[in-house]
Parts: C-alpha cells; structure tokens; sequence
C-alpha cells in the first residue's frame, strides 16, 4: 500500500502523506526515521519527473504552422516581423465599398422586412374594453352636458388639424383650437385612467360617448372603431389656399379632406352644428345662443331648421366685450334668427345663430337635395351619418388595428 500511494503521489495523481496510507498497527510500530526516509524518496522522485518533463520540451522540435487561409491580391505587406494579429481590425483588410454596400443591404433588407412581412392584426387585442371607456366618458357628461357637443368639435379639430385645414377663426371652420380648456380635463382622466391607449384613440372614443349622450346614432361607428392611433407633438404643415386673394377655405373643401367624404357623408356631418353652444372665447358670443334652440339632441331637425327658417336669417354684428377681449378678430359672417319654443311648460324666446357658409351651401342643388332628403328621412341621415363620423375619426392615419375585445378569449 506504501509503494503505490508513493507511485501515486510522485507521478503527480495523490497528494496525500504516506503515513496516511499506512494501517493503525503499523504507524505505531513504525520509527521517525522511517517516515523521514520515505518522504525523502518521494521529493527526490517528484524532481527527477519535472526535469525529464522540461527536458524533453527543450528537445521537441517545434511543428511546422501552415497558414490555411491566403490573403486576397493588392492588400499591402502585410504585418512586419514580430508583429502579431489583431481580430478586431480585420476589416481593414476588406474593401470599404464593399463594407458599405453590405451595411446597406442589411438596412434596406430590414425596411422592406417591416413593410412586407404580413402580420394578423386581429391577434393584436388593446389592454381596456371600447366600452368602458365610452361608460367612463358617459359620466362626466353628466356634470357637464355641454361637454358632449364639445368632444364632438373635438373630433372635427383633430381630423382637420392632421389634414392640413386647422382653423383660425369661426368663420372659416369650427375647427378652432380653443374654448377646449373644460374638455381638457374630461380627456386628461380618460388618458390617466386608461393610459394605454392613445391620445386621439381617447378622443375618438369620447366624441363617441358624445354622440350616445346627445341620442344621436352612434352604434354603427362603434362597431366600426378601430384602434392604435398614434399621437404626435409634429404640427401638420397649414394648406394655403392658391389663390392670394383667398382667406379661408370652403366648407366641402374642408370636409372632402376628412377621408374621402362623399357628397352625402359630407352634408350629413353638418347635422353637429345643430347641438351645443356658443363660447365667448371662442367666436365671442354669450353661452346662451345656441344654432337650432336645441343644445342635446342630435338628430335630423338641424336640416327642417335651415329648411324653415332659410328667408329669416339676418346679419349679426359681434360686439366686443370683456369676454371676448382676447379674441384678434371677431367673427364677419354669423347670422341669427329669433324663434319661441315651448321649454318646461313655458314659451322661451331664443336666439340661433349660425355661419353664413351653412346657408350658402343650400345654394348648391346637390346639397340642398341631400339637406331635404335628410329633413324628410331620418334613417337616411342616421345611416349617412355614421359612415361619415367613422371616416373622419379614421382619416389620416397609417395603421388602424381591427378591434378585438380584450375580454374575449
């Protein structure tokens, strides 16, 4: 057991003490100088490996390398004697076209991969139900009715804001960027309580709700809603009309750029003029004017209205107040009319105001046709309508996914 425990060590496989490797009997029986003897023998040997190792590595002749790969013409000299490889500047070596064609290839092989490859957008659910969020707004209405018609203009604002038609002045369009201040902060707790979803896909969602509130037809749009609207700080470039004597664009001008409204679609969007009120710091009259005398109700009596009262439009001059002070320019082409209407038991007189614009387009036969076909035939604007609405939400974005109900499985 000795003999093989001190193969062992010597050859480098045990590192153990040979008296361990002797029995209990023996190590009593065994002197000092014994132990010293063998241990001795041990060191002796382990040296005499390691000198016949460093030997024979002194003798080995070195192997011959060959170098596998060769180096393509005209590349320079190469690396100079005592030199040694670099890996990380192996580039050096290609030919910097050719590197940045292959730079560009990869790059143009990403872009179309992202263009082309076809991706199931119905797999693609939002993280909150479309219902919810019509509720949340739904509720808010209730404080403040008036709100409803506001997410409406809402809507139209930013619509024709990514088409290019942001408008100054109520004489051009309702789509002016101010008296928004209220409807600011229905939409900022929409946005904070459902923060996945988008800016404009709230506003959709809102101006929605808005129409449910005013009784107005709405179930189609939503059926039609589609999500994943992206928000942008980038100000779309203002359309400048061609003609330098120009100051604002049309009407059908305005509306045709919403996504493609047909001439129907186009007539049956201005039956939203017919609820909501007058802001001062807006077009610089009272809250109380309103457009038909009706604020919360949105149906086809806006086209009877026009129809009825077409002869007894007069001129009406906006007078400045400390209301409206803020206001550069007061609105030129407002007209009203004064009608009595029976409100809570008691005949209320009211004054309705509206753009000229709205009773010049009853100019156009085909408009008019439509605004009579809408007076007669309910079903036919509500039909009309909802189209339209679904366009103008939809209009000018890229990529809208379909809607899938988060809580479907």
């Amino acid at each position: 057991m000795l003999r093989h425990s001190c193969y062992a060590w010597g050859s480098g496989h045990a590192v153990r003490a040979p008296t361990l490797c002797l029995g209990r009997g023996s190590v009593s029986r065994t002197p000092s100088a014994f132990s010293t003897w063998c241990g001795a023998v041990l060191i002796a040997r382990r040296a005499a490996h390691a000198a016949a190792a460093r030997g024979s590595a002194s003798t080995s002749s070195p192997r011959p390398r060959h170098n596998m790969f060769t180096a393509p013409p005209k590349v320079g000299p190469g690396r100079k004697g005592g030199e040694e490889a670099n890996p990380y500047k192996s580039w050096e070596h290609m030919s910097h076209t050719w590197l940045i064609l292959m730079c560009l290839g990869c790059l143009c092989a990403g872009w179309l991969a992202g263009h082309f490859v076809e991706v199931d957008e119905s797999k693609i659910k939002p993280k909150y139900a479309k219902e919810d969020v019509i509720e949340s707004a739904c509720k808010q209405f209730e404080f403040r009715p008036d709100l409803a018609a506001t997410s409406i203009r809402v809507a139209f604002v930013l619509a024709a804001r990514r088409a290019g038609f942001p408008a100054d002045s109520v004489d051009e369009s309702c789509a002016v960027v101010r008296g928004l201040n209220d409807m600011a902060g229905v939409m900022n707790y929409l946005s904070n309580t459902y923060p996945a979803f988008s800016t404009e896909d709230v506003a959709s969602l809102a101006a929605i709700a808005g129409i449910k509130y005013l009784n107005g037809p709405c179930e189609g749009i939503l059926d039609q809603w589609r999500w994943g609207r992206n928000d942008t700080d980038e100000i779309p470039k203002r359309n400048i009309p061609k003609d330098p004597h120009q100051k604002t664009f049309s009407i059908p001008t305005i509306l045709h750029a919403l996504g493609g409204l047909t001439e129907a679609e186009c007539v049956a969007l201005l039956a939203c003029h017919g609820v909501g009120e007058f802001h001062e710091d807006v077009s610089g009259l009272d809250g109380g004017v309103t457009h038909t005398g009706k604020r919360y109700t949105l149906n086809n009596r806006y086209y009877r209205f026009l129809l009825e009262h077409e002869k007894a439009f007069t001129p009406l001059t906006v007078a400045r107040t400390q209301d409206n002070g803020d206001l550069a320019a007061l609105p030129e082409t407002l007209k009203c009319v004064y009608i009595t209407e029976r409100v809570k038991g008691k005949m209320k007189r009211r004054q309705c105001v509206i753009n000229s614009a709205e009773l010049e387009l009853l100019k156009r036969k085909t408009w008019r046709e439509l605004v009579e076909r809408y007076a007669a035939d309910d079903d036919l604007w509500r039909e009309q309508f909802q189209s339209a609405f679904t366009k103008l939400i939809d209009s000018n974005f890229k990529r809208l996914r379909p809607y899938s109900d988060p809580k479907s499985t």
